[in-house]
């Protein structure tokens, strides 16, 4: 067990251990806290913006209608009654997913980087060798975000930044990634090296 790692980074190794491939060996392992702040989610006051201003519009035409009140009159209020609601709906959907989104578990091979979900499935597997700019940003009560860039070609390319958010001790985990990406990338090397003869 890595010395960054806390109790639960033990349950995600114990649990993980059985799904390495062949030479692969675990680095790190660790999860997200279980409750980030918006700021902690790469989320800023602008993302909710809109869903303010629809809800505020649709209050004050709601307001308007009822003032004028027809039968056509009625129906639209209903039907703005209703998109204020869902609207509203909406936004509070965002709000807890933004305040307490679901917990991430990650793992880092001496040859990839894996995001499980919180039973342990495998949600994305990168090669360490496509990271590179891995940095790590401190926040609160020693925990942080670790991000890096990613150049993986296929099925990860849409995921052009990576980050490991609400994570414990971020700079020593930065410090682990960097060291396990630069022994992939010289494990590469001597590897092609060995092909071309």
């Amino acid at each position: 067990m890595n010395k960054y790692e806390n109790a639960e980074g033990a349950r995600i190794r114990e649990m993980f251990a059985p799904k390495l491939e062949e030479g692969e060996v675990i680095q790190w392992c660790g999860a997200s806290a279980e409750k980030l702040t918006m700021r902690e989610r790469g989320m800023s006051t602008r993302h909710l913006v809109l869903p303010v201003f629809l809800v505020s519009v649709c209050i004050i035409l709601a307001v308007v209608i009822l003032v004028s009140m027809s039968s056509l009159g009625a129906i639209l209020t209903i039907l703005s009654a209703a998109g204020v609601f869902a609207l509203f709906y909406g936004s509070v959907i965002l709000l807890h997913r933004v305040l307490f989104g679901a917990q991430n578990l990650y793992v880092v091979t001496n040859k990839r980087l894996y995001f499980l979900n919180k039973k342990g499935k495998i949600e994305v597997a990168l090669e360490l060798t496509a990271l590179s700019s891995i940095y790590a940003t401190p926040g609160r009560n020693n925990t942080g975000t670790v991000s890096m860039r990613n150049s993986s070609v296929g099925k990860y390319s849409n995921m052009v930044y990576v980050n490991l958010m609400g994570i414990e001790y971020p700079t020593k985990v930065c410090d682990i990634i960097t060291e396990a990406v630069d022994n992939a990338i010289i494990m590469e090397k001597k590897k092609a090296q060995r092909n071309r003869f």
